[in-house]
């Protein structure tokens, strides 16, 4: 039963993060690869500063404000940059926010992580943390797919078909990107701010490149732009993810087995997918 608990509560954790990925990946074919700094950002935000007051209402807008800050600073680039040089620098905007957490040892304590962060009031056992993740997972799931058929959503499948008609037609393209961003940026500080709460450990570990990959996976296995299969895809493989930790190998070669198994299943969804990920450019 704990185990179940487990595998519920991390779907929970990790479906605001990356249903808010595929808003920006999926539905706008946005060469983003930057979910995961963001967390990291909004994860340390929030856990320095309620080492620093103990308290969590001044912890959770502190949290909020820079996830919401690097989105904005994504969207920015996203407004000015080509669509490969955007992936290649939010990956290496990734790799330098890792490098500044592992580094600043004074503040961020570096690779020791920050131990012993406590629950807030109401998620001290497992049944009620379980409740809280899956609740606040399933209220995402309801809002994206709102979003997604509302007028941003269309919006945005219209800059990624044909952006000089779409300009053409009167939309925006620079608001319907930076809403895009910021609402993807929320996923994420819902997403940084249970899960060290969760395993009561903040540490960059669970911030590095695949976990990224991750993302990707669940966003094109689920199908680029659909809620439903993003949200069907993060539940089975986080499974599949916390299944692999049962196979009686060494300790030492779970990771290892676990990249090589996801690896063929990027390869394959890609693959499968990649009309869906690539579209041709409509022509007026």
């Amino acid at each position: 039963m704990n185990y179940l608990f487990h595998i519920l509560t991390m779907i929970g954790i990790v479906l605001p993060n990356i249903l808010g990925y595929n808003l920006i990946f999926g539905r706008g074919k946005i060469l983003h690869f930057g979910p995961i700094a963001v967390s990291l950002m909004s994860a340390y935000a929030i856990f320095l500063t309620q080492r620093a007051t103990g308290s969590y209402l001044l912890a959770i807008p502190a949290g909020l404000a820079a996830s919401l800050f690097i989105s904005a600073f994504f969207a920015w680039l996203a407004l000015r940059l080509d669509s490969d040089a955007l992936g290649i620098l939010t990956i290496a905007m990734h790799l330098a926010l890792l490098a500044v957490v592992l580094n600043w040892i004074s503040l961020t304590r570096g690779a020791l992580g920050i131990p012993q962060i406590p629950r807030m009031q109401g998620l001290s056992t497992q049944p009620a943390f379980t409740f809280i993740a899956i609740t606040i997972g399933v209220l995402w799931a309801f809002l994206m797919h709102h979003i997604h058929r509302s007028g941003l959503g269309r919006q945005l499948s219209a800059l990624a078909e044909n952006r000089a008609h779409a300009e053409a037609l009167g939309i925006s393209r620079m608001r319907v990107i930076l809403s895009a961003f910021l609402i993807s940026g929320i996923g994420a500080f819902f997403s940084a701010f249970l899960y060290p709460q969760y395993i009561s450990l903040l540490h960059p570990n669970d911030y590095q490149f695949k976990d990224l990959i991750f993302y990707v996976m669940c966003v094109v296995a689920g199908g680029p732009g659909s809620v439903r299969g993003v949200a069907l895809a993060t539940a089975l493989l986080t499974c599949l993810q916390e299944g692999i930790r049962f196979l009686p190998l060494p300790y030492s070669l779970i990771g290892p087995v676990r990249l090589i198994v996801f690896g063929c299943i990027l390869i394959v969804a890609v693959y499968i997918r990649r009309r869906e990920i690539f579209p041709m450019q409509r022509t007026v």
